[in-house]
Protein backbone atom coordinates (compact mmCIF):
# COMPACT_ATOMS: atom_id res chain seq x y z
CA UNK A 1 0.00 0.00 0.00
CA UNK A 2 2.70 2.39 1.00
CA UNK A 3 4.70 1.83 -2.10
CA UNK A 4 1.76 2.16 -4.14
CA UNK A 5 0.94 5.56 -2.78
CA UNK A 6 4.58 6.92 -3.20
CA UNK A 7 4.39 5.72 -7.27
CA UNK A 8 0.77 7.68 -7.85
CA UNK A 9 2.03 10.70 -6.30
CA UNK A 10 -0.14 10.48 -3.19
CA UNK A 11 0.99 12.19 0.13
CA UNK A 12 1.97 9.64 2.52
CA UNK A 13 1.25 9.49 6.68
CA UNK A 14 2.62 7.16 8.34
CA UNK A 15 2.07 6.74 12.30
CA UNK A 16 5.29 6.55 14.37
CA UNK A 17 5.50 2.90 15.56
CA UNK A 18 3.42 2.34 19.08
CA UNK A 19 3.47 6.16 18.53
CA UNK A 20 6.94 5.80 21.76
CA UNK A 21 8.58 8.85 19.98
CA UNK A 22 6.02 10.82 17.82
CA UNK A 23 2.62 10.59 16.50
CA UNK A 24 2.55 10.82 12.07
CA UNK A 25 5.61 10.89 10.04
CA UNK A 26 4.62 12.33 6.28
CA UNK A 27 7.09 10.46 3.73
CA UNK A 28 8.34 13.49 1.58
CA UNK A 29 10.92 11.99 -1.02
CA UNK A 30 13.43 14.06 -2.63
CA UNK A 31 13.32 14.82 -6.41
CA UNK A 32 14.84 12.42 -8.58
CA UNK A 33 14.25 9.79 -5.84
CA UNK A 34 10.75 8.06 -7.97
CA UNK A 35 12.84 4.50 -8.85
CA UNK A 36 11.38 1.36 -7.29
CA UNK A 37 14.35 0.17 -5.49
CA UNK A 38 14.48 3.71 -3.84
CA UNK A 39 10.54 4.27 -3.26
CA UNK A 40 11.07 0.55 -1.35
CA UNK A 41 13.65 1.80 0.90
CA UNK A 42 11.89 4.80 1.84
CA UNK A 43 8.97 2.93 2.89
CA UNK A 44 10.91 0.74 5.53
CA UNK A 45 11.06 1.60 9.20
CA UNK A 46 14.52 2.94 8.50
CA UNK A 47 13.51 4.71 5.48
CA UNK A 48 10.82 6.37 7.45
CA UNK A 49 13.40 7.68 9.87
CA UNK A 50 15.22 9.59 7.45
CA UNK A 51 12.67 10.48 4.61
CA UNK A 52 9.87 11.25 7.08
CA UNK A 53 8.78 14.69 8.24
CA UNK A 54 7.30 14.71 12.01
CA UNK A 55 3.74 16.03 12.44
CA UNK A 56 2.35 16.70 16.07
CA UNK A 57 -1.75 17.05 17.07
CA UNK A 58 -1.32 20.53 16.37
CA UNK A 59 -0.47 20.36 12.65
CA UNK A 60 -3.44 20.64 9.84
CA UNK A 61 -3.58 17.36 8.12
CA UNK A 62 -6.50 16.27 6.09
CA UNK A 63 -6.97 12.73 5.16
CA UNK A 64 -8.84 11.38 2.05
CA UNK A 65 -7.88 7.39 2.66
CA UNK A 66 -7.38 5.51 6.04
CA UNK A 67 -5.94 1.94 5.70
CA UNK A 68 -6.03 -0.26 8.95
CA UNK A 69 -4.58 -3.59 9.50
CA UNK A 70 -7.06 -6.09 10.56
CA UNK A 71 -7.22 -10.09 12.45
CA UNK A 72 -10.66 -10.45 11.15
CA UNK A 73 -13.74 -8.57 9.49
CA UNK A 74 -17.20 -8.25 9.16
CA UNK A 75 -19.66 -7.25 6.13
CA UNK A 76 -21.48 -5.27 9.07
CA UNK A 77 -18.44 -3.23 8.84
CA UNK A 78 -16.41 -4.56 12.50
CA UNK A 79 -13.12 -4.72 12.56
CA UNK A 80 -10.80 -6.92 15.18
CA UNK A 81 -7.31 -5.86 15.66
CA UNK A 82 -4.38 -7.29 17.09
CA UNK A 83 -5.77 -7.02 20.76
CA UNK A 84 -3.23 -3.85 21.76
CA UNK A 85 -5.41 -0.93 20.54
CA UNK A 86 -2.97 1.18 18.66
CA UNK A 87 -5.09 1.43 15.49
CA UNK A 88 -8.33 2.94 17.70
CA UNK A 89 -6.02 5.24 19.33
CA UNK A 90 -4.14 6.28 16.38
CA UNK A 91 -7.68 7.15 14.50
CA UNK A 92 -8.71 8.47 17.81
CA UNK A 93 -5.82 11.66 17.70
CA UNK A 94 -6.59 11.74 14.22
CA UNK A 95 -10.10 12.61 14.91
CA UNK A 96 -8.77 15.10 17.42
CA UNK A 97 -6.33 16.49 14.82
CA UNK A 98 -9.99 17.37 12.33
CA UNK A 99 -7.84 15.24 9.58
CA UNK A 100 -11.03 12.59 9.26
CA UNK A 101 -13.68 14.35 7.15
CA UNK A 102 -17.14 12.77 6.99
CA UNK A 103 -16.18 11.89 2.96
CA UNK A 104 -13.07 9.76 4.30
CA UNK A 105 -12.61 6.35 3.43
CA UNK A 106 -11.67 3.92 5.89
CA UNK A 107 -10.24 0.80 4.28
CA UNK A 108 -8.95 -2.98 5.29
CA UNK A 109 -6.76 -5.22 3.59
CA UNK A 110 -7.13 -8.93 4.70
CA UNK A 111 -7.52 -12.29 2.75
CA UNK A 112 -10.59 -13.95 2.03
CA UNK A 113 -10.87 -16.49 5.02
CA UNK A 114 -10.66 -12.86 7.68
CA UNK A 115 -14.17 -11.87 6.46
CA UNK A 116 -16.79 -12.65 7.97
CA UNK A 117 -20.71 -12.20 7.52
CA UNK A 118 -21.51 -11.31 11.00
CA UNK A 119 -19.73 -10.62 13.91
CA UNK A 120 -21.61 -10.76 17.54
CA UNK A 121 -22.15 -6.65 18.05
CA UNK A 122 -21.52 -7.11 21.77
CA UNK A 123 -17.70 -7.52 21.49
CA UNK A 124 -17.14 -3.74 20.03
CA UNK A 125 -17.95 -0.66 22.08
CA UNK A 126 -17.76 3.48 21.32
CA UNK A 127 -13.81 3.33 20.77
CA UNK A 128 -13.76 0.04 17.63
CA UNK A 129 -12.62 2.02 14.07
CA UNK A 130 -15.62 0.21 11.76
CA UNK A 131 -14.40 -0.34 8.32
CA UNK A 132 -16.13 0.87 4.71
CA UNK A 133 -14.38 -1.15 2.61
CA UNK A 134 -12.86 -4.57 2.66
CA UNK A 135 -10.01 -5.55 0.19
CA UNK A 136 -9.19 -9.29 -0.37
CA UNK A 137 -7.15 -10.59 -3.17
CA UNK A 138 -10.68 -11.29 -4.72
CA UNK A 139 -13.30 -8.87 -4.13
CA UNK A 140 -13.85 -5.65 -2.67
CA UNK A 141 -16.83 -5.76 -0.65
CA UNK A 142 -18.58 -2.16 0.54
CA UNK A 143 -19.91 -2.71 4.20
CA UNK A 144 -22.96 -2.01 5.36
CA UNK A 145 -21.55 0.35 8.85
CA UNK A 146 -23.90 -0.66 11.61
CA UNK A 147 -21.55 1.36 13.91
CA UNK A 148 -20.42 5.19 13.88
CA UNK A 149 -16.61 6.34 13.64
CA UNK A 150 -15.85 7.11 17.54
CA UNK A 151 -15.29 10.88 18.16
CA UNK A 152 -11.72 10.94 19.24
CA UNK A 153 -9.97 9.58 22.44
CA UNK A 154 -12.76 8.04 24.72
CA UNK A 155 -10.42 8.80 28.16
CA UNK A 156 -12.35 7.01 30.77
CA UNK A 157 -11.14 3.96 28.90
CA UNK A 158 -7.52 4.18 29.76
CA UNK A 159 -5.43 4.35 32.27
CA UNK A 160 -2.15 6.52 33.21
CA UNK A 161 -0.06 4.25 32.44
CA UNK A 162 -1.32 4.52 28.63
CA UNK A 163 -0.32 8.26 28.91
CA UNK A 164 3.34 7.15 30.01
CA UNK A 165 4.11 4.98 27.29
CA UNK A 166 2.35 6.91 24.68
CA UNK A 167 3.62 10.81 25.35
CA UNK A 168 1.02 11.99 22.20
CA UNK A 169 -1.32 10.92 24.54
CA UNK A 170 -0.41 13.08 27.26
CA UNK A 171 0.12 16.02 25.22
CA UNK A 172 -3.22 15.73 23.88
CA UNK A 173 -4.77 15.40 27.45
CA UNK A 174 -3.12 18.44 28.45
CA UNK A 175 -4.74 20.41 25.45
CA UNK A 176 -8.19 19.02 26.35
CA UNK A 177 -7.83 19.75 29.70
CA UNK A 178 -6.81 23.76 29.28
CA UNK A 179 -10.21 23.60 26.76
CA UNK A 180 -12.24 23.05 30.04
CA UNK A 181 -12.91 19.67 28.78
CA UNK A 182 -13.43 16.17 31.17
CA UNK A 183 -10.14 13.97 30.59
CA UNK A 184 -10.89 11.65 33.51
CA UNK A 185 -9.13 8.65 33.67
CA UNK A 186 -9.38 4.87 35.01
CA UNK A 187 -8.61 4.44 38.57
CA UNK A 188 -7.21 1.03 37.59
CA UNK A 189 -4.62 0.10 35.27
CA UNK A 190 -7.32 -2.45 33.22
CA UNK A 191 -6.87 -2.33 29.82
CA UNK A 192 -5.69 -4.46 27.32
CA UNK A 193 -1.94 -3.16 27.32
CA UNK A 194 -1.66 -3.15 31.50
CA UNK A 195 -2.89 -6.86 31.24
CA UNK A 196 -0.37 -8.00 28.97
CA UNK A 197 2.67 -6.06 30.73
CA UNK A 198 1.84 -7.55 34.31
CA UNK A 199 1.73 -11.12 33.57
CA UNK A 200 3.88 -12.83 35.53
CA UNK A 201 6.98 -14.78 33.63
CA UNK A 202 7.37 -18.29 34.00
CA UNK A 203 10.31 -19.30 36.13
CA UNK A 204 13.12 -21.02 34.89
CA UNK A 205 14.62 -23.79 36.55
CA UNK A 206 18.17 -22.29 37.90
CA UNK A 207 21.24 -24.82 37.47
CA UNK A 208 23.72 -25.83 40.39
CA UNK A 209 25.89 -22.46 39.65
CA UNK A 210 23.21 -19.97 40.18
CA UNK A 211 21.32 -21.15 43.63
CA UNK A 212 24.05 -19.56 45.24
CA UNK A 213 23.20 -16.19 43.67
CA UNK A 214 19.50 -16.41 43.94
CA UNK A 215 19.44 -17.32 47.13
CA UNK A 216 22.22 -14.38 48.61
CA UNK A 217 20.57 -11.76 46.49
CA UNK A 218 17.09 -12.26 46.19
CA UNK A 219 17.06 -13.23 42.32
CA UNK A 220 14.74 -11.50 39.90
CA UNK A 221 11.30 -12.71 41.07
CA UNK A 222 7.45 -10.89 41.11
CA UNK A 223 5.59 -10.81 44.18
CA UNK A 224 4.48 -13.70 45.54
CA UNK A 225 6.93 -15.91 44.03
CA UNK A 226 9.83 -15.19 46.19
CA UNK A 227 7.41 -16.54 49.09
CA UNK A 228 6.93 -19.91 47.01
CA UNK A 229 10.82 -20.29 46.05
CA UNK A 230 11.97 -20.19 49.84
CA UNK A 231 9.27 -22.34 50.52
CA UNK A 232 10.67 -25.07 48.17
CA UNK A 233 14.55 -24.74 49.22
CA UNK A 234 13.18 -24.92 53.01
CA UNK A 235 11.70 -28.54 52.04
CA UNK A 236 14.50 -29.44 49.94
CA UNK A 237 16.70 -28.54 53.26
CA UNK A 238 14.63 -30.37 55.19
CA UNK A 239 14.44 -33.48 52.86
CA UNK A 240 18.61 -33.76 52.88
CA UNK A 241 18.60 -33.53 56.80
CA UNK A 242 16.13 -36.35 56.76
CA UNK A 243 18.54 -37.96 54.42
CA UNK A 244 21.32 -37.06 56.72
CA UNK A 245 20.04 -38.13 59.56
CA UNK A 246 19.22 -41.42 58.10
CA UNK A 247 15.87 -43.34 57.52
CA UNK A 248 13.29 -44.21 59.79
CA UNK A 249 11.92 -47.97 60.01
CA UNK A 250 8.26 -48.85 60.68
CA UNK A 251 8.80 -48.05 64.19
CA UNK A 252 9.50 -44.89 64.40
CA UNK A 253 13.51 -45.29 65.08
CA UNK A 254 16.20 -43.97 63.26
CA UNK A 255 18.16 -46.56 61.32
CA UNK A 256 21.81 -46.19 62.13
CA UNK A 257 23.85 -45.18 58.75
CA UNK A 258 25.55 -47.78 56.61
CA UNK A 259 29.64 -47.36 57.55
CA UNK A 260 31.48 -45.97 54.46
CA UNK A 261 33.45 -49.00 52.72
CA UNK A 262 36.72 -48.71 53.39
CA UNK A 263 39.10 -48.30 49.96
CA UNK A 264 41.39 -50.82 49.96
CA UNK A 265 45.10 -50.04 50.36
CA UNK A 266 47.69 -51.33 47.55
CA UNK A 267 50.45 -53.32 49.53
CA UNK A 268 52.95 -53.64 46.36
CA UNK A 269 53.14 -52.55 42.76
CA UNK A 270 55.17 -54.01 40.31
CA UNK A 271 55.91 -52.69 36.68
CA UNK A 272 56.29 -54.43 33.65
CA UNK A 273 57.85 -52.97 30.51
CA UNK A 274 59.65 -53.68 27.10
CA UNK A 275 56.02 -54.20 25.69
CA UNK A 276 55.43 -54.38 22.13
CA UNK A 277 53.44 -52.03 20.90
CA UNK A 278 50.98 -54.56 18.93
CA UNK A 279 51.08 -56.00 22.16
CA UNK A 280 47.04 -55.99 23.33
CA UNK A 281 46.10 -55.85 27.51
CA UNK A 282 44.03 -59.73 26.73
CA UNK A 283 47.63 -60.96 25.38
CA UNK A 284 49.60 -59.89 28.78
CA UNK A 285 46.27 -61.05 30.85
CA UNK A 286 46.60 -64.28 29.40
CA UNK A 287 50.51 -64.70 30.31
CA UNK A 288 49.60 -63.38 33.67
CA UNK A 289 46.97 -66.25 34.46
CA UNK A 290 49.10 -69.14 32.80
CA UNK A 291 51.78 -68.04 35.40
CA UNK A 292 49.33 -67.63 38.33
CA UNK A 293 49.37 -64.21 38.96
CA UNK A 294 46.16 -62.54 39.02
CA UNK A 295 46.31 -58.53 40.03
CA UNK A 296 43.37 -56.67 41.66
CA UNK A 297 44.63 -53.58 39.45
CA UNK A 298 45.83 -53.32 36.31
CA UNK A 299 46.96 -50.14 34.64
CA UNK A 300 47.57 -50.57 30.74
CA UNK A 301 49.60 -48.11 29.27
CA UNK A 302 50.97 -51.04 26.24
CA UNK A 303 51.25 -48.28 23.63
CA UNK A 304 53.92 -46.99 25.73
CA UNK A 305 55.48 -50.03 26.20
CA UNK A 306 54.91 -50.85 29.98
CA UNK A 307 51.87 -51.32 32.86
CA UNK A 308 51.63 -51.41 36.20
CA UNK A 309 50.10 -54.31 38.40
CA UNK A 310 48.82 -53.84 42.17
CA UNK A 311 48.04 -56.07 44.63
CA UNK A 312 46.09 -55.44 48.07
CA UNK A 313 47.24 -55.91 51.44
CA UNK A 314 45.98 -59.32 53.18
CA UNK A 315 42.88 -59.24 54.20
CA UNK A 316 39.18 -60.31 54.41
CA UNK A 317 39.11 -58.59 50.67
CA UNK A 318 36.00 -59.87 48.92
CA UNK A 319 36.38 -62.63 46.96
CA UNK A 320 39.76 -63.00 47.33
CA UNK A 321 39.56 -65.79 49.75
CA UNK A 322 42.90 -67.34 52.37
CA UNK A 323 45.33 -67.02 48.95
CA UNK A 324 45.83 -63.13 48.75
CA UNK A 325 47.78 -63.77 52.73
CA UNK A 326 50.29 -65.84 50.45
CA UNK A 327 51.00 -63.19 47.64
CA UNK A 328 54.26 -60.73 47.90
CA UNK A 329 56.50 -59.01 46.16
CA UNK A 330 58.80 -61.57 45.21
CA UNK A 331 56.91 -64.97 44.68
CA UNK A 332 55.35 -62.12 41.85
CA UNK A 333 58.45 -61.22 40.43
CA UNK A 334 59.65 -64.67 40.55
CA UNK A 335 56.62 -66.28 38.64
CA UNK A 336 57.15 -63.61 36.28
CA UNK A 337 60.56 -64.12 35.06
CA UNK A 338 61.34 -65.05 31.78
CA UNK A 339 58.05 -64.09 30.51
CA UNK A 340 57.14 -63.22 26.98
CA UNK A 341 54.49 -62.08 25.15
CA UNK A 342 54.19 -61.14 21.39
CA UNK A 343 51.65 -58.71 19.70
CA UNK A 344 48.76 -59.55 18.27
CA UNK A 345 47.62 -56.57 16.77
CA UNK A 346 47.03 -55.41 13.12
CA UNK A 347 45.44 -56.79 10.20
CA UNK A 348 47.86 -59.99 10.21
CA UNK A 349 46.58 -62.24 13.09
CA UNK A 350 50.59 -62.07 14.26
CA UNK A 351 52.73 -59.52 13.17
CA UNK A 352 54.97 -59.16 15.71
CA UNK A 353 57.30 -61.29 17.49
CA UNK A 354 57.43 -62.32 21.46
CA UNK A 355 59.39 -59.50 23.25
CA UNK A 356 61.24 -60.88 26.70
CA UNK A 357 59.24 -58.38 29.58
CA UNK A 358 61.23 -56.70 32.13
CA UNK A 359 59.50 -57.07 35.65
CA UNK A 360 60.97 -55.04 38.47
CA UNK A 361 59.18 -53.70 41.76
CA UNK A 362 57.07 -50.23 41.74
CA UNK A 363 56.78 -47.57 44.38
CA UNK A 364 53.01 -48.99 45.84
CA UNK A 365 50.40 -45.64 45.48
CA UNK A 366 46.80 -45.33 44.40
CA UNK A 367 46.24 -46.51 40.59
CA UNK A 368 45.18 -42.54 39.41
CA UNK A 369 48.09 -41.05 41.37
CA UNK A 370 50.42 -44.37 39.40
CA UNK A 371 48.85 -43.30 35.94
CA UNK A 372 49.49 -39.44 36.30
CA UNK A 373 52.91 -39.49 37.62
CA UNK A 374 54.00 -41.90 34.72
CA UNK A 375 52.46 -39.81 31.82
CA UNK A 376 55.08 -37.11 30.17
CA UNK A 377 53.68 -33.48 30.65
CA UNK A 378 54.08 -32.46 27.46
CA UNK A 379 52.21 -35.06 25.48
CA UNK A 380 48.33 -35.95 25.70
CA UNK A 381 46.49 -37.92 28.13
CA UNK A 382 45.26 -41.03 26.30
CA UNK A 383 42.55 -43.20 26.97
CA UNK A 384 42.95 -45.33 30.12
CA UNK A 385 41.92 -48.86 30.30
CA UNK A 386 41.58 -50.73 34.02
CA UNK A 387 40.87 -53.78 34.51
Amino acid sequence: MRVICLEQKKTLYVPVPRLQTGFLNRLDLPEGENEPAAIRKAVSRNGMETFGKPIGIEDSVSLDLVVMGSVAVSKEGYRIGKGRGYGDLEFGLIMHMKAVKPSTVVVTTVHDCQVFDTLPAELFGPHDVPIDIIVTPTQVIETQRMSQRPPGIIWHLLSNRRLLLMPVLGQLREIEMLAGRACTLQEVDTDVEERTAQRPRRLRRRTRSHKSQSEGEGGNTTEGEEGKGSRVRRNTRRRNSAKSAGKENKDGEQKPRRPKKQRPIIDFSVKISNISPNTRVRDLKQALSERGVKPQIMVWKGFRGYCYLHFFKPGPQKGEGDSSATINLDSVISALAEMSVGGSGGESPRDDKPRLLSVEPAPPRQPRDAVETAEPAQEPAPQKEVH
